[in-house]
């Protein structure tokens, strides 16, 4: 079963290591990041990152379709992550039924045309329509670094009329 999907540029890292994968009992990690998945050497660490116990596979966005519609319907403890918001809007395209609530986490400042929403997590124009798109889809979307963080619940559809 999916029980949690992450958006994160850093992809699995110390917080998603000590706080996300065991605070949801987490025991499989599917990957979807093209550029990862196509890297031999960036797939090779994202899959030694995992806590011991938990299986991690990366993949491109056409090859993760199979494994996360296995997991969907089995019960392992799915984490979906990906590295940006615009990767979900597909994702979602191809598999509709899959778990309709989303982290956006730690997304960096790539340009000056964005804002910053939280600390953190900046959101450029093709990342906002993306955002706009998940919210369209049904999907609620909230902001957080990791539970815990000191920041209170910050989501999308309690702030989207700043943004249309």
């Amino acid at each position: 079963m999916i029980t949690f999907i992450r958006v994160d540029d850093r992809l699995i890292h110390g917080q998603c290591q000590t706080k996300i994968i065991p605070m949801n009992s987490i025991n499989r990690v599917i990957g979807v990041d093209d550029n990862t998945a196509n890297n031999a050497m960036l797939k090779k660490i994202f899959e030694m990152a995992a806590p011991a116990g938990v299986r991690v596979t990366v993949h491109t966005l056409e090859d993760a379709i199979t494994p996360i519609s296995k997991c969907m319907v089995n019960d392992k403890r799915t984490l979906i992550i990906t590295r940006r918001p615009s990767t979900l809007v597909e994702l979602y395209k191809r598999v509709p039924d899959l778990y309709k609530e989303v982290n956006i986490a730690n997304l960096p400042k790539e340009d000056d045309e964005g804002f910053l929403i939280r600390k953190d997590i900046y959101i450029e124009p093709d990342q906002l329509a993306a955002i706009k798109e998940l919210d369209s889809m049904g999907v609620n979307l909230f902001f957080q670094q990791f539970p815990g963080d000191g920041a209170d619940n910050f989501y999308w559809k309690d702030v989207k009329g700043k943004y249309e």
